[in-house]
């Protein structure tokens, strides 16, 4: 067999990543958005075929749903025919506002910062571990902008202190928990004295020219807050659809730059940068609900504040990594921002300071959480029209064809256009499904607000799937298995097994059709989450960087670090390592300025696979490592590798590079990396 050796230059370590991952040449900048369907790009490419489309929507929409008040309710049941007209003008409705959000897209734009404000960056904890609460200080260190950190620890703890300490921030604490996080921040403002505030989360990592991209808004004196998009670096959680697009996409990318337009933009709870003045004269942080910061930016509206949004992605978090964590947060955000319509910065009240178009974006916030009930709503009348034949419309099948199928044709199309790629109404689908039961519960804070504890969402834990999950959406397995055997009855009703009340033929093959896709989109949903697994407890982040690896005996060999975590690493090697063997590994990763970060640590193999067309796969969980090696790893995980992934930086086309060259032609081949004369060497079999 005759071999082909590649030769990758690596004559020192880091070598072939010199040079600074950032390009901060003048021209070179652009906007990091999230990912795209090829659909969602073509409409974004094409706005006047988007316009027309949705203005086509709306007009026929509105013809429809007055047609079906004023002619199809003869005859018919009066509960079931008001609630389905409900439903369907909720979903026109919604239309109108995803309209008013996503009528035009404008290219984001970066304000040059502007020397002379004092930053204070504000990193709320609780309760988090400290390797997530590491990772953000971590990112605050590297921010290039002149600032000023403080650890805001409501958990009083020790390690806490230290670990602030260590990365260079300032270790801040109160004698009590008053009003959990609001309260926290309230109490550094007043011993702080920054005049703009950068909020972070404790698991909300910040890029290196976050404030860089903020402070510039500043510059207007009107401007109170200034909010930037989530985006999460464990790309495998429950809410993500694939790597950079996920349940929050839509809103960061459509919803919140119409807001922006109607300076409707609200606080999101972190990555934004806020004006301590604009604090300070609304009285500090609300306290008054457990949204305290869509009820502050109300307030701040209502005191003539505006607030700006910045699509760029700035920051990196966690996002919740199992359903249970899901359904926690978005239920804590329904009952809060739903509270706020019983005070005085509600939308809905006649008090001034709102002007309409931000009285419109805040009630399309809010409107947002009916999407549970009008959909649990729908599958109770399916059923009952399954079951007890109750009729809730009286309508011609020409009158269906003409008017209703035209209809949701058209609403399907617009929707997916205003959403511009960024959710499939698949997912849409699903993810009204997941939160349909904790919406609807929510619902009562309209009439009687919560009073309920501000709970953290966990920011460590698994997803076992299985009926677990399905034990928290038991609603909708409910309903699901009702609604099976519904069709079930109907069917047999056809066929004269049972005796059913009787429906126009036409009417029961509709309601069947209909009643049987809905069975698919809950059956799909609760397979999603049944099926799901998660039992990675740090997310993991590619790299390859030459490795020199020394067994018990201290043998030395030498492999490649394909992906680094800071409790595991992945090595591809060419000769098989047994599991259970202990390793000493050493190994350099490349930092933001070209320069390198070495890595020295002790591993235990936990996982032995053989890749035939790259030789074996090791996963190993890290067994020991000095504190230099550990702010390393921390640095290059959570600082350098998202900045390098999402500024577009020679890491990206290096990665490509070198694993076009370990790319395999044929079934079985070898991969040795080997450092010879100070390079790493690939071989492969030739091919031919």
């Amino acid at each position: 067999m005759t071999f082909v050796v590649a030769r990758v230059e690596m004559e020192e370590p880091g070598k072939e990543l010199s040079g600074p991952l950032v390009d901060d040449e003048p021209g070179d900048w652009q906007v990091t958005r999230a990912p795209q369907t090829r659909w969602g790009r073509w409409w974004e490419l094409h706005p006047a075929a988007l316009r027309t489309v949705t203005v086509v929507a709306l007009a026929w929409g509105g013809g429809y749903i007055s047609w079906r008040l004023l002619e199809t309710g003869r005859g018919t049941n009066p509960e079931a025919f008001y609630l389905l007209w409900v439903v369907e003008l909720y979903s026109l409705l919604s239309l109108v506002l995803l309209a008013w959000f996503g009528w035009r897209w404008s290219e984001p734009r970066r304000p040059s910062a502007t020397p002379g404000h004092r930053v204070d960056v504000f990193v709320t904890t609780y309760n988090e571990p400290v390797d997530v609460v590491e990772a953000t200080l971590a990112g605050c260190a590297a921010l290039r902008y002149p600032h000023e950190t403080f650890l805001l620890d409501d958990g009083r703890r020790s390690e806490m202190a230290i670990l602030a300490e260590e990365w260079g921030a300032r270790y801040m604490s109160r004698p009590d928990n008053t009003h959990a996080k609001a309260g926290n921040i309230n109490h550094a403002l007043g011993i702080t004295n920054g005049d703009l505030i950068f909020c972070l989360d404790a698991d909300h990592v910040p890029l290196p020219d976050a404030l860089d991209a903020l402070v510039g808004y500043f510059d207007d004196d009107k401007v109170a807050l200034v909010q930037s998009p989530h985006d999460f670096y464990n790309q495998d959680s429950v809410q993500h659809y694939e790597a950079g697009r996920h349940e929050q996409s839509m809103f960061f990318e459509v919803i919140c730059p119409g807001k922006d337009r109607h300076n409707g933009v609200f606080w999101c709870g972190s990555a934004a940068l806020l004006r301590r003045a604009a604090l300070v004269e609304i009285g500090g942080v609300s306290i008054e609900t457990i949204a305290e910061d869509f009820h502050s930016t109300a307030k701040m509206h209502r005191a003539g504040w505006t607030t700006r949004y910045h699509d760029e992605i700035l920051v990196q978090g966690l996002a919740p990594q199992n359903l249970d964590g899901y359904l926690l947060q978005r239920d804590r955000w329904a009952r809060g921002n739903l509270a706020v319509l019983h005070l005085p910065e509600s939308p809905l009240s006649c008090h001034p300071g709102l002007g309409l178009r931000q009285r419109l974006s805040y009630i399309g916030s809010v409107f947002a959480y009916g999407a549970g009930v009008t959909r649990l709503l729908l599958i109770g009348l399916l059923v009952a029209v399954l079951v007890g034949g109750v009729l809730p419309a009286r309508m011609s099948v020409l009158s269906l064809a003409v008017l209703w199928a035209p209809w949701t044709m058209l609403a399907v199309v617009s929707t997916n256009a205003l959403c511009r790629g960024h959710l499939r109404l698949g997912e849409a689908s699903h993810n009204t499904l997941l939160a349909a039961a904790v919406f609807t519960r929510a619902l009562r804070c309209v009439v009687l607000p919560s009073r309920a504890k501000f709970k953290v969402t966990p920011k460590v834990g698994v997803d076992a799937g299985g009926f677990h999950s399905l034990a928290r959406l038991r609603l909708v397995t409910v309903l699901g298995v009702t609604l099976a055997l519904s069709l079930v009855w109907r069917a047999l009703a056809l066929f004269g097994y049972v005796h059913a009340r009787t429906l126009p033929q036409w009417a029961a093959t509709f309601v069947m059709a209909l009643g049987t896709w809905e069975l698919y989109r809950i059956v799909h949903s609760l397979r999603i989450v049944f099926r799901r697994r998660q039992r990675r407890a740090h997310p993991r982040f590619g790299c390859l960087a030459p490795a020199t690896i020394a067994n018990q005996a201290n043998e030395l060999s030498y492999g490649r670090v394909i992906d680094v975590s800071v409790s595991g690493v992945g090595l591809l090697v060419a000769t098989e390592i047994e599991e259970g063997s202990l390793l000493h590994l050493e190994f350099a990763l490349p930092d933001l300025d070209g320069g390198i970060l070495t890595v020295t640590l002790a591993v235990a193999v936990q996982s032995v696979r053989s890749d035939q067309s790259a030789g074996w796969r090791i996963g190993a969980s890290i067994t020991e490592m000095d504190g230099a090696s550990r702010a390393n790893l921390v640095r290059y995980c959570y600082v350098v590798h998202p900045c390098a992934r999402l500024r577009k930086s020679r890491l990206e086309s290096q990665e490509q590079t070198v694993s076009s060259l370990i790319a395999m032609d044929a079934g079985t081949s070898v991969i040795h990396a080997a450092k010879v004369d100070g390079a790493a060497m690939v071989e492969r079999p030739a091919v031919g």
